[in-house]
């Protein structure tokens, strides 16, 4: 944060107010805001629906890993249960030559309708070690989104085709009721790329960014997100270093894990948390005089969450005080920058959190600023 930023908020004088009226004798701070301080504030909700296509490698070299997440999906499915999100699980494999993006596994896509969707998944991403040694992650992502796009409009073909001619009601109704048993429409989607080796797909990361963020058409480029579970820099378990999934992933501002962990549920957990609460971009109302920004996010007083609160700042528990545990008043001051921090984005006025920036579910996201030209 700039000296004149912090000369701006200096302004913000705070006032005592006694609460007796409540029974209460402890003063409690109040914030009083300097005149023309713009507030543009959104709460932080679970994605309802989610679509999840993993991308496993199957190579050689993968059956243990396979095994790892089979053996630990437990710790993915508990954000899941818990939040009561409609999901969709679907597998595809690192090899573009023989699979082609094709979805694996028996059902194909599981849901919570599914018997015991947990064992079900775990049967799925054992892909198997048959596949070819040249995987091409990012790219088999892209060919499963197209087959899917394109099953789907199949479907919506032959559920037009049904009704009578001229019956537009009919017509209408296919597009509004059909349900797709995966790239549902009114979805998030998140990728996950599960292998020991590099991405060799043809084209550069940046590429395959923009397909995925306009998957969901123009304006929702927030809703798709990719993470992965792949070889760290200088790892001793003999894999590559993802440089290329860990350059998507900051791109959309998921999270990585490291394939040469024993235990992948600290891994599983970290990515089931990042999927649900997918929104990691705010558009502010008005265009911000840049250097005024500041970002704040509210959480609950007695709030538990520990990975959202480690990417403070600054955390004031002042306005807590004298306040129920579930008040949100918990006040986190984020990171400006970096791989873990809030940055604007003046082509489309939004504030983007990267990496462990992005605020933690039913939070509160205060984007304070002043209108360029009505600066102080």
């Amino acid at each position: 944060m700039t000296a004149q930023i912090l000369s701006s908020w200096t302004r913000v004088a705070l006032v005592l107010v006694a609460l007796a009226a409540v029974g209460c004798d402890r003063p409690r701070l109040i914030e009083a805001l300097p005149p023309d301080l713009r507030i543009d504030t959104f709460i932080q909700q679970a994605a309802s629906k989610i679509d999840v296509l993993w991308v496993v490698d199957n190579s050689g070299s993968m059956a243990p890993r396979q095994d790892n997440i089979a053996r630990n999906f437990q710790a993915f499915m508990e954000a899941f249960t818990k939040n009561a999100i409609d999901y969709r699980l679907a597998v595809t494999t690192t090899d573009i030559f023989r699979d082609r993006g094709k979805l694996v596994g028996t059902p194909k896509v599981i849901s919570p309708q599914t018997t015991n969707p947990v064992s079900a998944f775990g049967n799925n991403v054992k892909v198997g070690i048959m596949g070819s040694p040249y995987e091409a992650g990012l790219e088999a992502a892209r060919l499963a989104i197209e087959l899917q796009k394109t099953e789907n409009a199949d479907l919506l073909s032959r559920c037009k085709a049904s009704c009578r001619m001229g019956d537009t009601n009919c017509t209408t109704s296919c597009e509004t009721r059909l349900a797709y048993p995966f790239l549902r429409d009114d979805a998030y989607l998140y990728l996950i790329f599960v292998t020991d080796e590099e991405d060799r797909s043809d084209y550069d990361v940046r590429y395959y960014y923009r397909f995925f963020e306009t998957t969901k058409g123009i304006g929702n480029d927030g809703t798709v997100t990719t993470a992965a579970i792949m070889g760290p820099k200088d790892n001793g378990c003999g894999a590559t270093e993802g440089t290329r999934y860990q350059a998507m992933s900051d791109l959309t501002g998921g999270e990585v894990g490291s394939i040469c962990d024993q235990n992948f549920s600290t891994t599983l957990r970290k990515l089931a948390n990042n999927a649900v609460g997918l929104k990691r971009k705010f558009q502010l109302q008005l265009k911000p005089a840049v250097n005024t920004l500041e970002v704040r996010v509210r959480y609950a007083c007695n709030s538990t969450d520990q990975d959202s609160l480690r990417a403070c700042a600054k955390l004031d528990r002042t306005q807590c005080e004298g306040n129920p545990g579930d008040s949100m008043n918990l006040v986190c001051t984020a990171v400006q920058g970096g791989p873990d921090g809030w940055s604007f984005e003046p082509a489309n006025n939004v504030i983007f959190f990267a990496g462990n920036s992005v605020p933690g579910l039913k939070s509160q996201i205060e984007l304070r600023y002043y209108e360029e030209g009505n600066e102080p």
